[in-house]
């Protein structure tokens, strides 16, 4: 899973990148705008060492996600006019670098700095995040008008279902993106999404909207997020509030120390973990294991997704030569202590290719040669 972030300038995109992904990036009024910040984080699982345990296993791989701290969207509030849409102030770099990513973390500057004026010259999350959204807007536009152009002159030669299929997908998309609304709040058929799957529409990707407050705003943070909460009401839309200054601190000290000072600003769980559960739960994730004596493994997969799919995400030749799956919660097995005691109390299910993975099954996958 890779998530990319993004935001107005100054609002504290590489502070949160740090908050998440324990880095040192540089952040500050005078960072490289082109600067990339990349890292690949371990998502906690306190399941892994129990797991480990039951398989007798050298070690355990937890999931990963990619973070991606790429760019700031326009410097000045953009003028709304859809019928004018060539205009973005991302570049094709930036844009071929979000394109490639599963989700989007918008960073929303609540917090008052004058030592780091807003671009606009005062702080309005609502602003920002139309402003944003309308970016969005006008890169996949540009992309779809561009596409509709070529169709237009293929179909002209030869009217291939697959094309026409195409071109009505894709005016449907106009139409949409040009009265302000975001790919995500349209109903798409799984037909359809195979269509256009290979653009990577920003606006079709689920988003979460980071409120980044100031430590002295802690105390409010319900009241912020009541603020903001009709944004929830999109479909692939999330909020998440963090004092991300103060969470990148914390994130820069030993555990100890991080567990102390957390209890003391009254933070049950570290800006990565809340980022985690509320990304899962946004993007529809499950987490399943593999065991044996190497090692324990976490993977992920989306909900709804079968056993055949999790072999391939295994290894792509257990897919195709899938012939059943050993299944377990992972809980269960733990309390059974072992695979062989899991089968004499007939706990163990062996599930076909259609099964629906469910969150924490531990599967065995049994596939042919191929």
């Amino acid at each position: 899973m890779k998530i990319g972030i993004v935001g107005r300038p100054h609002v504290g995109k590489t502070t949160v990148f740090n908050a998440i992904a324990h880095s040192n990036a540089e952040v500050g009024n005078y960072t490289n705008k082109n600067q990339v910040n990349l890292s690949t984080v371990s998502v906690p699982d306190d399941r892994l060492k129990p797991l480990q345990d039951v398989f007798g296993a050298k070690e355990t791989i937890p999931a990963t996600i990619d973070y991606v701290d790429r760019g700031a969207t326009s410097h000045h509030a953009i003028n709304p006019n859809l019928e004018n849409s060539q205009h973005t102030s991302l570049d094709a770099e930036v844009l071929g670098e979000l394109r490639t990513v599963d989700a989007l973390a918008h960073v929303v500057r609540l917090f008052e700095d004058h030592t780091v004026p807003h671009v606009d010259g005062n702080v309005d999350g609502n602003r920002d995040i139309e402003t944003v959204d309308l970016e969005f807007i006008f890169a996949d536009l540009q992309i779809i008008e561009g596409r509709l152009n070529r169709l237009e002159k293929l179909l002209k030669n030869e009217k291939t279902p697959e094309h026409i299929n195409e071109f009505r997908v894709l005016e449907q998309f106009q139409t949409a993106l040009k009265n302000g609304k975001p790919l995500r709040t349209l109903t798409i058929s799984d037909q359809d999404e195979m269509l256009i799957r290979g653009y990577g529409f920003l606006t079709l990707k689920p988003i979460l909207i980071v409120l980044n407050i100031s430590e002295t705003q802690l105390p409010k943070v319900d009241e912020t997020r009541n603020r903001f909460k009709e944004f929830e009401k999109y479909p692939k839309t999330a909020i998440i509030v963090l004092a991300a200054q103060l969470e990148m601190e914390i994130a820069q000290l030993d555990q100890e120390d991080a567990e102390v000072f957390m209890v003391e600003m009254g933070l049950k769980e570290s800006a990565l973990e809340r980022f985690i559960q509320i990304s899962y739960r946004l993007m529809g994730l499950i987490t399943f294991f593999t065991g044996g004596p190497k090692e324990v493994r976490a993977r992920t997969l989306r909900d709804g997704q079968t056993a055949v799919e999790a072999a391939g995400e295994i290894h792509t030749d257990f897919e195709r030569g899938f012939v059943r799956s050993e299944c377990i919660n992972w809980q269960e097995l733990v309390t059974c202590g072992s695979y062989s005691e899991a089968r004499n109390r007939g706990v163990l299910r062996v599930e076909g290719k259609s099964y629906a993975v469910q969150e924490g099954d531990v599967l065995n996958i049994l596939a042919n040669p191929t």
